[in-house]
Formats: C-alpha cells, sequence, structure tokens
C-alpha cells in the first residue's frame, strides 16, 4: 500500500506542477492585458477568475491524463512491477509531448489575443485560408523566427527533465492481494480522473460556461484557450457543410436580380455596387420622439408560446397579471419565430436579416460573429446616443452570445454576474427571471443617456425549477388541453414556470407604469420560440409567439390593426419608426404600424407565410412545397398558384440577399 501512495503521489506532484506552469501563464496574461483597464470594485471576481481558470486548467490535465490513467488501472490489476518500469519510462516522453504543446498553444494565444482581443477562436484558420505565403513572409518581416523557434523547442524540454526527476522508478512490491480491492482503487482513479475532466459535478461540464463577472476582461481571464480552440475545430467543421446559399436560390453571379425580386423593383434601380443601399430606409419626421428620445425595453422570453395564452383562464392562470397588460396595451398575435431554438431568435434580432434556412451552424459560433456589419439592430440607437445595453441571465459566454453582443456594438454586456444576486436565487440556466427584471429597471436610474434594453430571460427552460418564495396560482389544466398532453406531470411544470415567467415579466411592467418612466419608455416583448408540451396541428400556432408592446400616449399610433403578419424580423424597424426621427437603418422587415404591414410575409426557419398562403423550401433535397389556409388556418397541400409563386420568389430572394449581405459587408 505504501508504495502504491508513493506512485500516485508522484504522478499527482507532477501533473501539479504543470498546472502551476498554466496558471502562471494566466498571471502573466491578466499583468500584461490588464493594463489600462479600470478593474476597481471587481477584486472578488478577479480572484474567482483565477480561481475557475485553474479548474479550467485541471480539466484540461485531466484530458491529457486521461489516457495514462487507463494504462496506470490497467497495469495495477495486473500488479507487475516490470510493467510499471516501462510506464513510468513512457510518461516522461508523453507528457515531453503533451505540455510543450500545451506551452506552444499558450504562446499562441498570447499573441493571438494582443491581436484580436480574444482567446483562440475560428479566425485561426485565416492562416490557412488567406495568402499563407504572404503572411508567413509578413512573419519574417515583423518576428525573430529563429528565436521564436527556439522558444518553441525549449517548451518542450522543462516537462522532459521535470518529469524524468519526479517519476524516477524503483522497485515496488504491491499488497493488493485482493482482486476486489484492486478494481475499487482503479475505480476511484477513473472517477477522479473523470470529474478533474468535467470540472464539475453539476449537469454542464466546465468550459462550456465560464463568466464569473459583468466585467467582460474578467471573465476572459477564466478562459481556457484550449476549449475555444476546440469550439473553433467544431465550428469549422459544421461550417464547411454550409450551403452557397445565393446559388441554391437561384440569384448566382446575379444578386441585383434578388434584391429586385425581394422589392418588386427593376434591376436597373439596383446599384451595380454595393446593391444592398437599396435596403435602407428612413423613420419620418417625429418631433414627439424627438423630444422624448424614449427608452426602449426589448426583452425576448424563454418559451413565451403562443397557443398556450387562448387557454387562459381564472382557474388556468397561465398569463397571471400579464393578462391585464395584454388586455391594457397592442399585443400581434398572428406573429412567429423566426428559427426553431433560442440563439436563432436572438440572431434574428441581433442582424435585422432573415435566417439562412436549415444553417449548419449558428452566426454566433462562426468566424463572421467578429465582423461588424451596417445591418445591425442597434446602430440607429447608437447614431442617436442611447446607452445600449445586453442582459443575459445567464453566462454569456453561450453559443458565444457576448461576444456577438459586443461586436455588434453594446456598450455594456451583463450577465448573471451583474444581477448581484445570491448564488441561491439561481436555477440551472442562470438567474430567475425575477432579479433579472429587476436589473432592467434598475438600469433605466443609471446615467442621464436614454437607454436601449436588450434582455434574454432563461427560467422558463427545463429543467424547470422556481425560487422557494413563489406563490403559485391556480392552474386548473382544461379537459380540452388535457386531452392533447404528452406527460401530464411534466407540463404541469412547464405551465408554473411559464406563469411564474409571465407574473414575473408583469410586475416589471406594473413597476415601469407606475414610475417616472411611464411617459417615456417603450416596452416589447416577444418569445425566443414556442411553448411546446402539447400537440398543436397548425404551424402558426405551432411557431407561434406573441408580440406585446407598451407604448407611451404621446407615441403611440392611431388605427392599430393587429391581425397583420408579424416575426422577430418585424420588431426592430417598429420600434425604430416609433421611438426614431429621421433616422436610416438596413433591414429585411417592415414597421407593422405602416400600410406594408397588410401584405407582410413572414419566415419561420424553411417556411414563409402570409395571408394566402405558404411555401417550405426542403434545401437538403432541394424541393419547394406549396399549401393554402383552410377555415381553421390549418395548411393544406396545394399546388402552384400565381400567389405562391409570389411567395416563393420573395423568401428565395430574401435568403440569397441574407447570405449576400453576411458574406461581404462585415467588416
Amino acid at each position: 500500500m505504501k508504495d502504491l501512495k508513493n506512485i500516485v503521489l508522484k504522478l499527482a506532484s507532477v501533473n501539479l506542477l504543470f498546472l502551476f506552469f498554466m496558471s502562471a501563464y494566466r498571471v502573466i496574461f491578466f499583468i500584461h492585458f490588464g493594463k489600462g483597464i479600470d478593474l476597481r470594485g471587481f477584486g472578488l471576481d478577479i480572484l474567482k477568475a483565477f480561481f475557475m481558470g485553474a479548474r479550467l486548467d485541471l480539466s484540461v490535465i485531466g484530458i491529457i491524463n486521461s489516457p495514462a490513467a487507463l494504462a496506470f488501472v490497467v497495469i495495477l490489476i495486473f500488479g507487475k512491477s516490470l510493467l510499471f518500469r516501462y510506464f513510468f519510462s513512457f510518461l516522461k516522453y508523453y507528457y515531453c509531448i503533451f505540455i510543450g504543446l500545451i506551452l506552444t498553444i499558450l504562446c499562441i494565444d498570447f499573441n493571438f489575443y494582443s491581436y484580436f482581443q480574444e482567446h483562440l477562436n475560428v479566425l485561426i484558420f485565416g492562416f490557412v485560408e488567406d495568402d499563407t505565403k504572404a503572411l508567413i513572409q509578413t512573419f519574417y518581416k515583423n518576428y525573430n523566427l529563429l528565436l521564436i523557434g527556439t522558444l518553441v523547442i525549449f517548451f518542450f524540454i522543462p516537462p522532459f527533465f521535470v518529469s524524468k526527476f519526479i517519476l524516477k522508478f524503483k522497485e515496488y512490491n504491491f499488497k493488493f492481494q485482493r482482486i476486489f480491492l484492486r478494481f475499487v482503487f482503479s475505480l476511484l482513479i477513473l472517477v477522479f480522473i473523470f470529474i478533474a475532466m468535467r470540472g464539475t459535478v453539476v449537469l454542464h461540464p466546465i468550459g462550456v460556461y465560464t463568466d464569473v463577472s459583468s466585467n467582460m476582461f474578467v471573465n476572459k481571464i477564466a478562459i481556457n484557450c484550449f476549449y475555444t480552440l476546440q469550439r473553433a475545430f467544431e465550428h469549422r467543421a459544421r461550417e464547411r457543410k454550409s450551403f452557397d446559399y445565393i446559388e441554391k436560390s437561384g440569384y448566382k453571379n446575379n444578386i441585383r436580380q434578388a434584391f429586385a425580386d425581394f422589392l418588386g423593383k427593376d434591376i436597373e434601380d439596383i446599384a451595380q455596387n454595393n446593391p444592398e443601399t437599396v435596403l435602407v430606409s428612413k423613420t419620418p419626421y417625429n418631433a414627439q420622439a424627438k423630444k422624448l428620445k424614449p427608452n426602449i425595453i426589448l426583452i425576448l422570453m424563454e418559451s413565451l408560446g403562443r397557443d398556450i395564452i387562448k387557454y387562459n383562464s381564472p382557474e388556468f392562470n397561465i398569463l397571471g397579471g400579464l393578462k391585464k397588460h395584454f388586455d391594457e396595451d397592442i399585443v400581434f398575435y398572428n406573429f412567429c419565430s423566426e428559427g426553431r431554438i433560442t440563439i436563432e431568435a436572438l440572431e434574428a434580432l441581433f442582424l435585422n436579416i432573415v435566417l439562412k434556412p436549415r444553417t449548419s451552424i449558428c452566426f454566433s459560433q462562426s468566424k463572421l460573429v467578429y465582423n461588424k456589419y451596417p445591418f445591425a439592430s442597434i446602430l440607429p440607437y447608437k447614431r442617436n446616443d442611447y446607452n445600449t445595453i445586453f442582459m443575459y441571465g445567464d453566462n454569456t459566454s453561450w453559443k458565444n452570445v457576448g461576444v456577438f453582443a459586443a461586436r455588434l456594438g453594446f456598450d455594456e454586456i451583463l450577465n448573471e454576474a451583474g444581477a448581484l444576486i445570491p448564488d441561491s436565487s439561481r436555477g440551472t440556466w442562470g438567474v430567475y427571471d425575477e432579479y433579472l427584471f429587476d436589473a432592467i429597471f434598475d438600469s433605466l436610474s443609471k446615467g442621464n443617456k436614454s437607454k436601449f434594453i436588450f434582455s434574454l430571460t432563461t427560467t422558463n427552460h427545463t429543467p424547470y425549477s422556481l425560487p422557494k418564495g413563489y406563490k403559485k396560482l391556480l392552474l386548473e389544466i382544461p379537459t380540452s388541453l388535457r386531452d392533447k398532453i404528452f406527460d401530464i406531470d411534466d407540463a404541469y411544470k412547464r405551465f408554473t414556470t411559464y406563469q411564474y415567467a409571465n407574473e414575473m415579466l408583469a410586475r416589471l411592467i406594473d413597476k415601469i407604469k407606475k414610475s417616472k418612466y411611464a411617459d417615456n419608455t417603450i416596452i416589447a416583448v416577444t418569445g425566443d420560440h414556442n411553448f411546446n408540451a402539447y400537440q398543436i396541428d397548425s404551424l402558426l400556432r405551432k411557431v407561434g409567439v406573441p408580440f406585446y408592446l407598451y407604448i407611451p400616449k404621446s407615441l403611440k399610433p392611431e388605427n392599430v390593426d393587429t391581425s397583420v403578419f408579424g416575426s422577430h424580423l418585424d420588431i426592430m424597424p417598429t420600434l425604430y419608426n416609433l421611438s426614431l426621427s429621421n433616422e436610416s437603418y438596413m433591414s429585411q422587415g417592415i414597421d407593422l404600424f405602416s400600410s406594408k404591414a397588410k401584405d407582410n410575409a413572414i419566415v419561420n426557419q424553411d417556411f414563409i407565410m402570409n395571408k394566402f398562403g405558404a411555401v417550405e423550401w426542403d434545401i437538403v433535397n432541394d424541393k419547394l412545397l406549396y399549401f393554402m389556409w383552410d377555415e381553421k388556418y390549418i395548411l393544406k397541400s396545394s399546388t402552384k398558384t400565381y400567389k405562391l409563386e409570389r411567395l416563393q420568389k420573395h423568401f428565395l430572394s430574401m435568403v440569397a440577399i441574407s447570405d449576400y449581405l453576411i458574406k461581404n459587408t462585415g467588416q
């Protein structure tokens, strides 16, 4: 037993030393890149960042040690001293290679960050995708490649000699006579390595969510570049599977025609260079908006589906206090999400352009996210000197949304650490909605500028949980709904959490309406996607989300028609026209209060719909399918009609333009 302890201690010692090397890099990173950044008040967060970083480093060490641990377990079970001699001799070469690679990659990451202000990501592939020869020549002229090469070789030498010194072998005598004890000890080793690799024993493995602070730089201290590099390879593999949507849409080498078809113009009206300028619209002069310069609060609610609302009653109080506001204010019900998952909804609202159907990788995780775009939705508010704030109740490292928001130009990016709440007041996916809504209200009073606040909630997401103090309202599931439910117990949890989210939102709206902000704040709320707990037979209801608007009386338009079709794509143009005067913007959506809205067509993933019917684009099999509405607003298969053919052309041109804009207008 004593000999076994010595072996384990030796292995632990060498790995702790390697862990120290990785932590030393983090200290150097902090000292070098932290210069000039005001970190007053973030002392505790910085400590958390280093602790999180150490856990991430330990996870990498665990991954490196997993093959060695398996070999160790096999040898332990056999208990042969000669096998240990070979094993220890092999380890010094094994650690030399992998720890040397770690040190080399850390060096690359340091230089990468000095240029991009980001840890290693998909932009690293630019080395082989751009003019590689020119890049090498640039490196040769600007850097001492001989010195760098020598340093890289040096990175492999210390791990070899450290391993050789610590892992000196001597004859070991094992006293484990029972094979059972060997198996138990082996199992403990494997469990320890598994936990080290995950970095945690809870739901999400470490490395996916690393935010520890509301300060973006402090969060970057914690990040481990090996995880960002791993994601880069994963995302790159998916990116290579993407379609050429311009070609698929039938506009190869003819993108001007796509703009002409989309806008119903003649191709001569589309500029040869920069055809995207034809998408620029301008809000009318609005004296009241210019005077008020209203705050804008845009809330994207997790799973705020539309269909379940029709079952609301005093006995099945699914809306809670939100019903009063839905009755008092404006709600569009013929409204749908752009995609089927949260990140797609976020991208649609961030970018103001239609999502490409069946995209193999989301925009936020591709190299394109590092560009700045003229169609970014917050730009009109930035030009009008608004303080732009993105708030997310969980970690902004999820789907890279923190980087996404920062690149678009948000002034502030607040995550769960910015809500300043006790750790016990969060669910699996971040802070409970009530705390996020408190943070939204508090932000209104900070500074003298008008605010544009975009918030994404998380509570209404599986696995469902609620804060202990929440008192549930009556929820007796009606028979008409019960018959459609897949799993009644799961559905009840979903209904309760849906109710909680609505009730907390209602309290925020109440608070604003009773405050000094009531006359100068617009509140816009929609869902990221539908709420799925039961069978829905209509596509529009299946992908439907409500779009709620509270508009101060002085800004509220007359003759509002809430029966028009709308989608996420139309939210920002609607807000621009309500709140900004004589301001330009670029978008593929429309103002829902404009005359164009009565003929609006809306897109959800690979479907486009309007009041006449729908077209589905099966891009994988290169097929187009046509549908008409029946009297219950259920889609039925149809042959191609003139109106559906026009709808098809509108859809294909939208997608081609979106692909063009993303690939050709970013900087």
